[in-house]
């Protein structure tokens, strides 16, 4: 997962005229949209039937078939997980203790990547954990690592832009960039995407010539990349999904979080949770069940890891994890409730979560 709540984040930040992001501006911004939404809508927000959701399923041209998994390898995908503290916490209701305090974790592929409270990055793979290297340490509302199949990517302390490889062990260091504050954006098999002061890039270990430019603009990012499908967002925050020689634009409130084959983005639209076709840029809400709701992570090519609230606004306000079928349009009941405040939970999307 590579789009990341990262841009959810940042659009917040405008709103709310906030000195730092982080996961509660989030939900409280779900919050006023619940309010807001209640008293324009007598009875609240309608959840969409099951009937029109699995029209617009169909409509996206999603079939039960399809079983790329989301971390571009063919093991079983990941089930919901998320960490406290230094626990790893599974959906079974099984946990391991990764020994050190987790910042901020990916999954790469069986592994797990994260950095700890010194920045460094660590890699653990059955009950073992390795540093590998280290982070810049980034803005608040940035990716602190970015992963996709066995690869792992960040920016390093002296501003270089670093990819690890968890299946062989090896460390590749990108030239430096012109601009400064470099980040990674994306990464896409072995490619990686960055952005600096200067521009957004591509950089390809392999490629003799180092970084290609993408843009000049300081406004141009690439939010995520799967299997050839890249999204970006210009200075003017219009969507461009670009495929197959073909770009198509989409409007969305903030967040885009594209799928492992590359067809489906997660999307927050019309201030709900969408599912939204790559190819034609037409979105269809899913059926979470709760109040607020969005898409942070892909499982597989068809299911999609979503973040929901309850009895916002409240003492009882209650974060839940479940799944959703995006061929369907519907999710696995009200999902898995997570114990303590927004912040005390971390999820595998590598940014670090504040309280």
């Amino acid at each position: 997962m590579t789009g990341l709540l990262t841009d959810l984040m940042h659009d917040r930040a405008d709103e709310l005229d906030a000195p730092t992001v982080d996961l509660l501006a989030i939900a409280r911004e779900g919050e006023r949209r619940v309010r807001r939404r209640r008293t324009a809508i007598v009875g609240g927000v309608a959840a969409a039937s099951v009937a029109a959701v699995l029209a617009g399923a169909a409509a996206l041209g999603r079939t039960p078939s399809d079983t790329t998994v989301a971390d571009g390898t063919t093991a079983s995908p990941q089930a919901l997980a998320w960490v406290t503290g230094s626990t790893l916490h599974r959906a079974d209701g099984s946990s391991v203790d990764l020994g050190t305090h987790v910042r901020a974790w990916v999954w790469v592929g069986d592994a797990i990547a994260f950095t700890d409270a010194a920045h460094q990055v660590r890699v653990w793979s059955a009950g073992t954990s390795e540093v590998v290297g280290r982070t810049s340490a980034p803005e608040a509302d940035d990716p602190e690592i970015v992963s996709d199949g066995s690869f792992v990517a960040w920016a390093d302390a002296d501003g270089r832009v670093v990819r690890y490889d968890t299946a062989t062990g090896s460390t590749e260091r990108a030239p430096r960039l012109p601009g400064a504050a470099a980040r990674v954006t994306a990464v896409d098999g072995a490619l990686v995407y960055v952005a600096d002061s200067a521009g957004a890039y591509s950089w390809q270990p392999s490629a003799p010539d180092g970084y290609e430019r993408i843009s000049d603009d300081l406004g141009d990012v690439v939010l995520d990349a799967e299997s050839g499908t890249v999204v970006s967002r210009g200075a003017d925050r219009t969507l461009r999904i670009s495929r197959a020689g073909s770009t198509v634009e989409a409007t969305v409130d903030d967040f885009a979080d594209l799928s492992p084959d590359g067809r489906t983005l997660a999307v927050e639209a019309d201030d709900e949770g969408r599912l939204l076709d790559a190819a034609t840029a037409e979105s269809e809400p899913f059926d979470h069940g709760h109040e607020w709701a969005v898409g942070y992570d892909w499982l597989d090519a068809t299911t999609v890891a979503v973040l929901a609230f309850d009895q916002l606004d409240t003492a009882g306000e209650q974060a839940s994890l479940l799944t959703c079928d995006a061929v369907a349009g519907t999710c696995d009941g009200p999902g898995i409730p997570i114990e303590g405040p927004v912040g005390a939970f971390q999820l595998p999307i590598g940014v670090h979560f504040t309280s």
